[in-house]
């Protein structure tokens, strides 16, 4: 009885407790041509996630609105990285007449919060949220630094996506190797560290089990004293 209910709390530790926790589906950017145009989805209400790295040039994320949708875009760098990132957001005006700016955040006036992210296992810098509401139209989203050098994340949208735990792991780790960290950094994300803390439990109680003769014999012997 005991062994099937070890092995129904593996499963269910496996299959149910990294529900509870946040979804992360990165994207590499990786544009071959200077100024390369990258395509967002255009369902920017939906998280997505970049990881993009300035090589001399910025990146430019081009996506199409239907309808108005309102764009919610953050910036996210490693803490000892103390990049001076900027976005600038701007639409595309109609027969080739320009573009139009919608709204920027600059690196002079950026305020990063350090954070400890535990889905990542990462020491990360946040900056503030850029919002605005959009209407029908083309987009473009801009990351640059004053040398357009270094590592960055993007995350565009807010609602996530039940990706499934191996699906979610394969993109944590993904990201680790992105910033540079071993596979051993896995061993700091939540998506491991709590399943393997659970199973850890369920051993010990399994030992205690086996020899739960021997400790009732050695209480009691105790307990003649």
């Amino acid at each position: 009885m005991f062994k099937k209910l070890c092995l129904f709390s593996i499963i269910g530790t496996i299959l149910i407790l990294p529900l509870g926790s946040q979804a992360f589906s990165p994207t590499i950017s990786n544009p071959i041509l200077p100024y390369e145009v990258l395509t967002m989805d255009s369902d920017i209400a939906t998280e997505q996630v970049y990881l993009g790295e300035l090589k001399g040039d910025p990146h430019m994320y081009e996506f199409t609105l239907g309808k108005e949708t309102e764009l919610v875009v953050t910036m996210v760098q490693q803490q000892d990285a103390n990049l001076p990132l900027s976005l600038i957001a701007v639409q595309s005006n109609d027969n080739n007449r320009g573009v139009s700016e919608i709204g920027r955040l600059t690196a002079s006036e950026t305020t990063w919060q350090p954070y400890w992210d535990s889905v990542l296992g990462l020491k990360l810098s946040l900056s503030p949220i850029f919002s605005r509401t959009l209407g029908s139209g083309v987009y473009r989203v801009e990351v640059s630094t004053a040398e357009n050098m270094g590592k960055y994340m993007l995350i565009v949208g807010t609602e996530t996506q039940d990706l499934g735990y191996f699906k979610t792991l394969s993109n944590i780790a993904l990201a680790q190797d992105f910033f540079g960290k071993s596979i051993f950094t896995m061993i700091l994300s939540s998506y491991v560290y709590y399943p393997m803390g659970i199973l850890l439990l369920l051993y010990l109680l399994f030992l205690t089990w086996l020899n739960k003769d021997y400790l009732r014999q050695k209480i009691s012997l105790r307990s003649k004293i």
